[in-house]
């Protein structure tokens, strides 16, 4: 089995209005170490979220059997003791990746709303079932124009993988232009900021051309006939006014979905204003 956990941490700030990382990593552990954890909302040096505390550096002390790769939504001036001010997604990895690639997302000029810049960070795993590409995103909240956006931007990330593993470039080893194959298996997770009645979680799981697997949503994959279980909303009522509904998944390739095994939501935690969400693999 093949396990993925992912969960926007909310700079690991609890409904109870604290700070607090190792509350995070107790709640992770208890519900059993996955084999990769993809975390949203990390921030470092930044005095306006976390207090200034690097929480990269909190993350490796509190799983250090793990490697990890942080992409930074935005690197900017004025952090804690003169360090950059970073705010963004982390992977924590028991399995080292062949390949890491940090993508960019786009956020067109909306001038109606207050955004930040988006990022997703991807990479490339060999499995005891051959290779995959992993992605873990925060996309945008208030623009829903940025949303459609940065979904097409990873339809077509998706797209261009699947047209590099058909045609793979020249293979030079041993050198820069080595090649590292980008498989056609793809988990996308992390707080998508829609629910499933959106346009932008629409256009996730729309049709690609017939030689490009179609993204499924895991959950109906497993879960055809059951209600959805809320990933946010549940205890923090100040922030989500809606009430419990679904802003988090796991996105993967349909010809990954035989394999799925389980999805899951741990509903039982108020260490951050969403709930951690669980993926095994066959």
């Amino acid at each position: 089995m093949f396990s993925i956990v992912s969960w926007n941490i909310q700079y690991a700030k609890g409904v109870d209005g604290l700070i607090d990382m190792q509350r995070i990593a107790d709640v992770i552990k208890k519900g059993g170490l996955p084999d990769i954890l993809c975390l949203q909302e990390v921030s470092r040096n930044d005095p306006d979220t976390a207090n200034g505390s690097d929480q990269v550096s909190e993350l490796q002390t509190l799983f250090p059997n793990y490697e990890l790769f942080y992409g930074a939504s935005h690197d900017r001036q004025g952090g804690k003791d003169g360090g950059r001010r970073q705010f963004g997604n982390l992977i924590l990895s028991s399995l080292s990746p062949l390949q890491v690639m940090h993508h960019l997302l786009p956020s067109p000029a909306d001038a109606k709303v207050r955004f930040m810049s988006r990022q997703t960070t991807e990479m490339i795993i060999s499995t005891g079932s051959g290779n995959l590409r992993l992605m873990n995103t925060h996309l945008e909240f208030f623009s829903e124009s940025q949303q459609l956006a940065q979904v097409k931007r990873i339809r077509e990330l998706h797209e261009e993988a699947c047209g590099q593993s058909r045609e793979p470039g020249l293979d030079y080893p041993n050198s820069p232009f080595a090649l590292i194959q980008r498989p056609e298996k793809m988990i996308i997770c992390g707080d998508f900021n829609f629910v499933p009645e959106s346009s932008p979680y629409k256009l996730v799981t729309a049709s690609f051309p017939e030689h490009v697997p179609d993204l499924v949503d895991a959950w109906n994959e497993i879960h055809p006939k059951n209600k959805r279980t809320p990933t946010c909303g549940i205890f923090d009522h100040k922030q989500w006014k809606k009430g419990p509904h679904c802003r988090d998944y796991f996105f993967l390739s349909q010809n990954l979905s035989p394999q799925i095994h389980e999805v899951s939501v741990n509903t039982e935690t108020a260490a951050s204003d969403h709930q951690p969400i669980r993926i095994t693999l066959k």
